[in-house]
């Protein structure tokens, strides 16, 4: 069955999962999950979007984003296709570092943010990987309880259980230890069109917004995107259009056509 094409609108909130190609791991040492993070940032910025939460798994990533100016096609382009360079680079391999296509579950918000939260914080605990998720260095649950501060903007969540940020940071923790010791909650995987997560209403409320928009997200013109890929490569629009081989060239121009599409 043909997947259905991307539903993007601006304030779209979206589960996304990252596969590696092959179940190979995504990350060898921390310093590339570090990289990672710096391009989650670096285009969080650029593209404008409001990320609530992350893990970094070995041969996997989970995401939490809601989008406000750029689609989530192009920020996950834009984040895979460098970070596929630099390890690619990095560790002198070849081919696809990551599996086809991310995953990207259209969610209801107000129904399933905490419990999202929750379910992409608990993954290296449910991995055993630790006992409790506070001690995996590369998730954004840290960050909610008060222990550094990063990529997360944590009040839209903690605000949720209180006003008082000290016993929001504690009930909120107390929310996720509750969930220690249960069953992965399949509930998060049960989508209506194979990426919708939200009842009846909500794909109505969906339906709408896309109707009430000219297209779902405007594309940028041709020559934005050069622009865009020529501040990201280093590669001249010319040099794209060329039959130059080299590797920064032939990168430069795969990214044009995955974001053109």
């Amino acid at each position: 069955m043909a997947r259905p094409p991307r539903i993007e609108f601006p304030g779209a909130f979206y589960h996304v999962i990252v596969r590696s190609n092959q179940k190979q791991p995504i990350f060898l040492e921390d310093q590339d999950r570090v990289e990672y993070l710096h391009r989650v940032s670096h285009y969080k910025e650029k593209c404008g979007f409001v990320l609530y939460s992350y893990v970094l798994m070995s041969n996997h990533v989970h995401l939490l984003i809601e989008t406000l100016k750029d689609p989530l096609s192009k920020i996950m382009q834009l984040i895979s296709f460098t970070y596929a360079r630099y390890f690619n680079k990095k560790y002198d391999k070849v081919g696809h570092l990551f599996q086809g296509r991310y995953k990207a579950i259209l969610c209801d918000r107000d129904e399933y943010l905490l419990g999202l939260v929750r379910y992409i914080h608990l993954n290296p605990v449910r991995a055993k990987i630790v006992t409790m998720p506070e001690e995996f260095q590369w998730s954004s649950h840290s960050e909610y309880i008060g222990k550094r501060k990063g990529l997360i903007d944590t009040d839209s969540v903690l605000q949720l259980f209180s006003d008082n940020v000290s016993q929001a940071r504690r009930l909120y923790r107390e929310f996720v230890q509750k969930a220690l010791g249960t069953e992965q909650d399949e509930t998060f995987y049960k989508t209506l069109d194979q990426q919708i997560l939200g009842d009846e209403n909500f794909l109505k409320k969906v339906q709408k917004r896309v109707d009430d928009t000219d297209r779902p997200i405007r594309k940028p013109s041709l020559q934005a995107i050069l622009k865009a890929i020529e501040e990201v490569t280093g590669v001249h629009h010319e040099e794209m259009f060329s039959r130059s081989r080299t590797g920064d060239a032939v990168f430069a121009r795969g990214l044009l056509n995955a974001v053109s599409i």
